[in-house]
């Protein structure tokens, strides 16, 4: 899954316009330039039924835009939802089924880095439910 959706990702031109290839998990490399993008899995389990694993598996992700000016943290967030939101099964093949990805939370927040820079961050949560 995290695959399909970092190419679902560097697919979007008008992302990859505003933040290149810099689409990472976990972690943002010290000397990335930005603006970039974070993703982290926060959880996700398979989804059961009375016989046992339904063939569904549903998980959190925290999607990160951080920018050096909070419009451009802006800016590269409108372009993750405008991927992510609403995508699912009638949506282009990723090689992964996804039965739908909704967005779910979005936070807005700031921290202060060498030298008195601020990084702006927006924080966009999505329940991603996808075929195993």
């Amino acid at each position: 899954m995290e695959e399909a959706i970092t190419d679902l990702l560097l697919g979007a031109s008008g992302l990859t316009a505003l933040v290149g290839q810099r689409i990472t998990w976990a972690t943002r490399p010290q000397a990335h330039a930005l603006p970039a993008v974070v993703l982290h899995k926060i959880d996700g389990a398979p989804v059961y039924s009375d016989e046992g694993e339904s063939g569904l598996f549903s998980a959190r992700i925290q999607i990160d835009a951080w920018a050096t000016t909070y419009a451009a943290a802006r800016a590269v967030s409108r372009e993750i939802m405008a991927v992510l939101s609403g995508y699912g099964p009638d949506s282009p093949a990723t090689g992964i089924e996804f039965q739908g990805v909704f967005a779910e939370a979005e936070q807005d927040s700031f921290e202060e880095a060498t030298g008195g820079v601020r990084l702006y961050r927006v924080r966009g949560d999505f329940i991603i439910w996808s075929a195993t």
